[in-house]
């Protein structure tokens, strides 16, 4: 089969190419308008695909350098659907890899593998071929919130001085604030850019989002939304109610409590009082217990493998 290799470029549509791959290959959800400004932020020579001469998707692969030490990244599998050459696929992942060890110079070369991917057995095989070794594994612990129960809830010292209101499009900005200066939730899209338009094109168009506030300041803001399990945000096998994002002003963590109420009493307010509210943390720590313990306990789940390529010096 005749291929064609393309690096990223923004003006193409190759973040359509490259979510269809990702969630045909992998059996889990990819947003097109999720990858873009990453992919952006990366830059051309980041992300590299597999085409037909026809424009068809065959693969892709992408790679990150981390902006707090030039001498680390990553490189992701190399995604490949049935009739992708298997030469091709080589192809791309060499490429990328050999650039990342010669032309950045990189000591180390993360990657990632989630573990409810449906090829995740072969994406371990691959890089432990490469010579990519586990560093550590990543878990979410879970917890269901009986709808009711939480949005009658009394609250109790500084939590209880805090106020809430709904968020509409009008608080584009105070949401994209709160949500920068929460250390965690920061990371999750490339620029303000990219939470501004995921403030006004997801989380306010699907609506149940609110604020909690301080006197006049915003100190926490999230969203509810009633979702099927994907095997990605939400596991088990049985509809919940997440808190699509969380974020909480430095200083006020305690205003998680007055949040997870005003939650509560807007999925009750939207008929959901039936579906528990699912609310979890995670964390990545080394060694077999925390496995062991995962495989044994429902509310924690093994969610993600870690390997890493140290590069030897020369």
């Amino acid at each position: 089969m005749n291929v064609v290799y393309k690096k990223w470029n923004p003006d193409e549509g190759l973040e359509e190419v490259q979510a269809k791959i990702y969630t045909g290959v992998s059996g889990l959800p990819a947003r097109p308008e999720d990858i873009k400004p990453r992919n952006i932020q990366r830059g051309e020579d980041s992300t590299r695909y597999v085409l037909t001469k026809e424009g068809d998707p065959l693969a892709y692969i992408t790679s990150w350098i981390h902006d707090d030490n030039p001498e680390e990244g990553g490189i992701g599998y190399p995604w490949s659907l049935p009739d992708c050459p298997g030469e091709a696929k080589e192809k791309v992942f060499d490429e990328l890899f050999t650039y990342l060890k010669k032309e950045k110079k990189l000591k180390k070369i993360n990657t990632g593998i989630v573990l409810t991917s449906k090829i995740a057995k072969d994406q371990i095989k691959f890089f432990e071929k490469r010579g990519f070794k586990e560093t550590e594994r990543a878990y979410r612990y879970s917890s269901d919130l009986d709808v009711g129960k939480m949005a009658s809830k009394k609250l109790e010292g500084k939590a209880a001085s805090l106020t809430s209101r709904p968020a509409t499009m009008d608080d584009i900005d105070l949401l994209t604030e709160v949500a920068l200066s929460d250390d965690q939730l920061k990371r999750a899209f490339p620029d303000e850019d990219g939470f501004r338009n995921y403030f006004e094109n997801r989380v306010l168009k699907d609506g149940h989002a609110v604020l909690v506030l301080d006197g006049d300041k915003v100190v926490a803001a999230s969203a509810a939304l009633k979702l099927k399990p994907d095997g990605l945000f939400l596991f088990g096998d049985e509809e919940r109610v997440l808190m699509r994002f969380t974020a909480i002003r430095p200083g006020y963590n305690y205003a998680w409590k007055r949040l997870v109420l005003e939650i509560a009493k807007e999925v009750k307010n939207a008929g959901w009082e039936d579906t528990p509210i699912r609310v979890g943390f995670g964390f990545s720590t080394e060694g077999a217990v925390a496995s062991g313990v995962a495989g044994i306990q429902p509310e924690l789940d093994e969610f993600e493998l870690f390997m890493a390529y140290q590069v030897e010096a020369k």
